[in-house]
C-alpha cells in the first residue's frame, strides 16, 4: 500500500535557483549611470548665499 506521509514535498530538498540559461534568457539591461553628478556644484554656491541672505535679512531686522 502507498504511504501518504512519504509523498514528495519539494521546500524540503536544497534548490539552488535560476541556472545560466535562465539569467540569459531573462537578463534585465543595467540602469544607466546618470551623466554628471550635480550635487557637489549646487552645495558649492547655495551654502555661501544662503549664508549672505541671512546676513541681509537679519541686518535689515536689526537696523529696522
Amino acid at each position: 500500500m502507498w504511504d501518504r506521509s512519504r509523498t514528495y514535498r519539494p521546500e524540503l530538498h536544497y534548490m539552488r535557483g535560476p541556472g545560466p540559461k535562465w539569467r540569459e534568457k531573462n537578463a534585465m539591461v543595467p540602469a544607466r549611470k546618470p551623466a554628471r553628478i550635480l550635487e557637489p556644484l549646487v552645495i558649492s554656491w547655495l551654502i555661501p548665499a544662503a549664508s549672505a541672505l541671512l546676513l541681509v535679512v537679519v541686518t535689515a531686522l536689526v537696523f529696522a
